[in-house]
C-alpha cells in the first residue's frame, strides 16, 4: 500500500507543480486616470504592461491570471497618491465608507498586448479590458481589481 501512494505522489508531482506556476503574479505596470483620450484625469486603466522583465520592486504592481479570460492586478496601497487613489476609486480611500460596495469603472476600451497575455497565460483571443465596472476590494495593504477580458469589437 505504501508503494502504490508513493507511486501516485510521484506521478501527481508535476502535475502540481504545473499547477502552481500558471497562476503566479508576475510584475505588472498600470497607469490609472481617463477622461477620453487624456490619460490623466477620470477614471480607468490606461495602460497594463505585465512582464516577467519588469523588477517587481520597481512600481509594487503585481498581475496574474485568474480564468481563461480575467486577470487580477494587484497595487501595494502605500506606492499611491492620493489623486491615484481617487483615479481608481472615484475619491480617497480614506473617505470610503465601511460596507460601501467597491467598484473600479473602465471609461474607455484599453487593449492589453499581447506579450502581456502570453506572460500571463491568458487566452491571446480575450485582449481588451472593456468599458464598465469591475470588482475591486481594497484592505490595508493592497488593492486588487479583477479585470474580465473580451474578445475586440
Amino acid at each position: 500500500m505504501e508503494k502504490f501512494l508513493s507511486a501516485i505522489m510521484i506521478l501527481l508531482l508535476p502535475l502540481i507543480t504545473i499547477a502552481q506556476t500558471e497562476n503566479k503574479s508576475i510584475a505588472a505596470q498600470a497607469t490609472f486616470g481617463r477622461y477620453g483620450a487624456d490619460c490623466s484625469s477620470g477614471r480607468g486603466a490606461c495602460s497594463f504592461t505585465s512582464s516577467k522583465t519588469i523588477a517587481k520592486t520597481s512600481d509594487f504592481r503585481t498581475s496574474k491570471k485568474m480564468s481563461e479570460n480575467s486577470l487580477l492586478l494587484e497595487i501595494k496601497r502605500a506606492t499611491l497618491s492620493v489623486e491615484d487613489e481617487t483615479k481608481i476609486a472615484g475619491k480617497p480611500f480614506n473617505q470610503i465608507q465601511s460596507g460601501e460596495v467597491l467598484v473600479f469603472i473602465q471609461q474607455q476600451p484599453l487593449e492589453i498586448d499581447a506579450e502581456s497575455l502570453q506572460n500571463l497565460s491568458v487566452n491571446p483571443k480575450y485582449n481588451t479590458i472593456l468599458p464598465g465596472n469591475y470588482q475591486m476590494a481594497i484592505d490595508k495593504e493592497t488593492v486588487k481589481i479583477t479585470f474580465t477580458l473580451s474578445t475586440k469589437n
